[in-house]
């Protein structure tokens, strides 16, 4: 099988400690040893993560689209993304499309075999536990985020307003809030406090007129608990 090498380092410095030598050399001696050719082999030094961010990556994939090699060989999985959800999504969507192959050395994968096929839905598994501990964090970080500021983005509720990212009282819109509780306490219906606010050139978040609907969502949060029953 013609095989394009990658090789990746992620600062000058340890490409100067040989850790780039060391990724070519194995990969030279496994091709060697199974009697693959070794068509060409590129590297990346201070890439981003991103797959197409390295040029190094983008030229041995050209080299497989263009029909020069089979297959892609790496000597470890993080040399291609730091995520599994990362390097599937490679195989996804560049090798797999082309029908070509990929060997990680380290973990004696070659998706061209069966059992290399077998590592590639393992390694599904593992990017699907990434993506799920991704979506909880990000959920988990939210609920904190409202848990500290009672904001968590979106239009603040009446009465409120964003000051650097949080959430601080409206002066004006309390103003607001005072004259709907004391209109409420009066006996006033809330259809009757709308009119009221709308009489007075007040007007809601929107920047609509009141109606009874939002002058009850107003209530609903002074009075939660007699609202509520």
């Amino acid at each position: 099988m013609r095989l394009v090498g990658y090789i990746r380092v992620s600062s000058e410095g340890q490409a100067n400690n040989t850790s780039l030598d060391q990724q070519a050399d194995k990969i030279t001696s496994y091709c060697n040893a199974l009697s693959h050719e070794l068509v060409a082999t590129y590297q990346d030094v201070q890439s981003g993560g991103k797959a197409d961010n390295r040029k190094g990556l983008q030229t041995a994939l050209m080299d497989l689209m263009s029909g020069k090699a089979d297959g892609l060989i790496v000597l470890k999985l993080d040399r291609l993304g730091r995520r599994a959800s990362d390097v599937l999504t490679l195989i996804d969507k560049e090798l797999q499309p082309n029908n070509k192959a990929l060997i990680v050395i380290d973990m004696n994968m070659d998706t061209s075999t069966a059992t290399g096929k077998l590592v590639l839905t393992m390694l599904a598994g593992v990017a699907e536990f990434e993506k799920t501990q991704i979506n909880e964090r990000t959920l988990n970080g939210r609920k904190a985020r409202a848990k500290i500021s009672d904001y968590n983005g979106g239009q603040p509720q009446y009465g409120k307003k964003v000051e650097n990212k949080e959430l601080v009282l409206d002066p004006q819109e309390q103003k607001i809030i005072d004259v709907i509780r004391r209109h409420h306490k009066s006996g006033k219906s809330q259809n009757q406090i709308a009119q009221y606010l709308n009489s007075k050139g007040l007007l809601s978040k929107q920047g609509k007129q009141w109606s009874s609907t939002t002058v009850g969502r107003v209530l609903d949060r002074l009075y939660p608990a007699t609202r509520a029953s």
